[in-house]
């Protein structure tokens, strides 16, 4: 009974009534595709192509009078794409297609970061880098969905390479090139890859980056070969940089929207082609916007009526700031805080390196995805559905004490630096730790640090306190960076495993709601210690440890999923490193435990496949976990989370592993 009490991911039981009714809901899961999002009607979030999306603009394509939206991919998923508008939601968001993909006149890598223009003649201008002093151009042909034409502009006046830059059109008729310029830092200590180096009184020890503005102008589009760039601002606007620009006209007065990694919204007065000093897009109570993800990739979306405002992107997906069209006392523009931008039948989107745990979070007897992502926060997916067929809905934030879960390791936390101070990648596990019959949830993250959110509501209506530390030996416990802590109960006693100090899996047992007690290293069978990865700095812990009886010998063993670098349980011969193609490896890992529950011992792991291949999910990271959904709705089956923010559904009867 107590193991029933307190696995909630697992022991889920169907009732008659549930089951009649998945009968004719749709199915969402299909094995080896990502779940589809259940929204009932067809709307739901926007699926962002890769693990950052970058928008590069909005032009009109078709002929109804409003802007569609050209987003680019990374180097993970490079591709560049036209999401046509459709609509707007209930709320005022705007709504997508699906994603065109479209040809460019060069091998599209997604390292060459892009921009595009529309001219009063309704041609559409593409721009994209290559390198830190040399742009091309092509021009869009709508009925082939290519970009044609490709020119060379070269560029002069810099005084060394660009890293982000933009294009807006003056009220003069022309265009003003932007160019993100970085301040010449010195650098007295010289940093080693995946290393920190603070000084003994806790400061970064070299000058953070900071950035500034160049721009050039060009009276037309048309064959232009060469631009000369001169300083607009001097080159300390923000901390390590601007990440897009777009223009906006309000009145007769322009201004340059820019976004930058850190979050704020810059808006520049444009007179002249020159910028005046800097004032920012604020909230409603005249607070600085700032943005949800790390990054800001801007485009203004304006079309007819008085629908209009500030498309952003990043590492998380877009979301939409609406436009007041109005200004504070200090000449900022005043824009409503940011909601999802919707597309038209996406897949279930949650950000970027999802991290899902199943349970029933709300007491209705169906099965919820509770989500963690790399900006730092804690979703809510609601199951609409059934558990044989589950229709699992736009996600919702999760709050803990009143205020919606942000974790952001700023200054200091972050084990990559203070560039680094934005991402959160929160990993939750969701559990029963206090004994009183409702989910907790349980955390680790970019910090570190392993806390613990109680439940203080009600079964029905679940009420989270704040985060808090769970100590060993009155310290608070510290481990691996990024990685999802095992939680489960092992013989009567509930037990947590994370990656120690050494890169090697430890269990710790409870004592109370935060206190653990030591219970060792975790071992193979020939006796040697679990390793977790090949490499040292900010390449060690990211594991996603999920406790779970895979192979019904009545034994918990675990699921581990990994980055592509890992290498479980040693360096030489361990996986997925050993045995991943070149450029994937986000693994699952079968860890078999040959002992008991009470003494667990772990084979040598294995790879999961799915019809017989490796199941690899790109570079940074995988995060599986299980539940009783899907399939023939009796199976004990498999979802992973990935890094572009998709969920990955296995039906039991497809996977191996060996």
């Amino acid at each position: 009974m107590m193991i029933l009490k307190r696995n909630l991911i697992l022991c889920v039981f169907f009732l008659s009534g549930l089951a009649v009714k998945a009968q004719t809901h749709p199915d969402f899961l299909i094995s080896g595709q990502p779940i589809k999002n259940g929204s009932a009607n067809g709307i739901g979030q926007f699926a962002s192509p890769s693990l950052t999306g970058v928008i590069m603009g909005l032009a009109n394509v078709d002929a109804d009078n409003y802007p569609d939206l050209f987003l680019q991919g990374d180097v993970r998923a490079p591709g560049t794409y036209l999401y046509q508008f459709k609509k707007f939601s209930e709320k005022g968001e705007p709504i997508f297609s699906q994603g065109k993909k479209l040809k460019l006149p060069f091998e599209d890598r997604g390292e060459n970061k892009a921009t595009i223009i529309q001219t009063p003649d309704k041609e559409i201008h593409g721009f994209w880098r290559f390198g830190g002093k040399l742009l091309k151009t092509a021009v869009f042909n709508k009925s082939t969905n290519t970009f044609e034409k490709l020119r060379n502009i070269q560029l002069g006046g810099l005084p060394w390479g660009l890293s982000t830059f933009g294009v807006i059109k003056t009220l003069q008729g022309k265009y003003l090139f932007l160019f993100t310029i970085s301040k010449e830092n010195k650098a007295p200590v010289k940093m080693a890859p995946d290393s920190v180096y603070y000084t003994p009184e806790g400061f970064w020890p070299n000058e953070l980056n900071e950035v500034g503005i160049y721009g050039a102008v060009a009276n037309s589009l048309e064959n232009l070969t060469k631009l000369e760039a001169k300083p607009l601002t001097s080159l300390d606007q923000t901390y390590f940089g601007i990440s897009g620009y777009t223009g906006y006209e309000i009145d007769g007065e322009q201004y340059l929207i820019c976004g930058t990694r850190m979050g704020n919204l810059h808006a520049y007065p444009v007179k002249d082609e020159h910028l005046s000093p800097t004032k920012y897009i604020v909230d409603q109570g005249h607070i600085l916007q700032r943005s949800p993800t790390v990054n800001g990739y801007v485009g203004y979306f304006k079309g007819s009526g008085n629908r209009e405002g500030l498309l952003l992107s990043g590492e998380g997906g877009i979301v939409f700031y609406r436009n007041t069209k109005q200004k504070d006392k200090n000449g900022n523009l005043v824009f409503e805080n940011a909601s999802a931008v919707k597309q038209e039948n996406p897949v279930l989107y949650g950000g970027s390196l999802v991290v899902p745990s199943l349970a029933d979070w709300d007491g209705d007897g169906l099965i919820d995805m509770i989500v963690g992502n790399s900006a730092g926060n804690l979703l809510l997916f609601k199951n609409g559905g059934t558990n044989p067929r589950p229709a699992y809905q736009d996600p919702e934030f999760l709050t803990a004490g009143g205020e919606k879960i942000h974790v952001q390791p700023g200054y200091r936390e972050d084990i990559q630096g203070p560039h680094e101070a934005r991402w959160g990648y929160v990993c939750p596990v969701v559990y029963d730790w206090n004994d009183d019959g409702l989910p907790d949830i349980l955390t680790g993250d970019s910090r570190g640090k392993f806390m613990v959110y109680l439940n203080k509501g009600s079964k029905t209506e679940p009420k989270l306190e704040v985060e808090k530390p769970l100590f060993i030996k009155g310290l608070n416990l510290h481990g691996g960076w990024r990685s999802t802590p095992g939680v489960t109960n092992l013989a009567g006693k509930d037990a947590y495993v994370i990656l120690d100090r050494d890169n090697q899996f430890h269990l710790y047992y409870k004592i109370d709601a935060f206190n653990l007690s030591d219970g060792g290293k975790l071992k193979l069978t020939d006796g040697s210690f679990i390793n977790g990865h090949r490499r040292s700095g900010g390449q060690v812990g990211r594991a996603k440890i999920h406790w779970v009886d895979w192979d019904g010998d009545g034994v918990k063993d675990m699921l581990v999923g990994t980055g592509r670098g890992a290498s479980i349980p040693n360096p030489t011969t361990g996986l997925p490193y050993n045995r991943k193609k070149k450029n994937e490896g986000a693994a699952v890992l079968f860890m078999r435990n040959a002992g008991t529950d009470a003494n667990p011992v772990f084979e040598f792991p294995k790879m999961m496949k799915f019809k017989g291949q490796d199941i690899l999910l790109g570079a940074h990271g995988c995060a599986p976990t299980t539940a009783y959904i899907g399939g023939d709705g009796k199976s004990l089956n498999l979802v992973v989370g990935t890094e572009y923010g998709t969920f990955m559904f296995y039906d039991r009867k497809d996977l191996s592993w060996q």
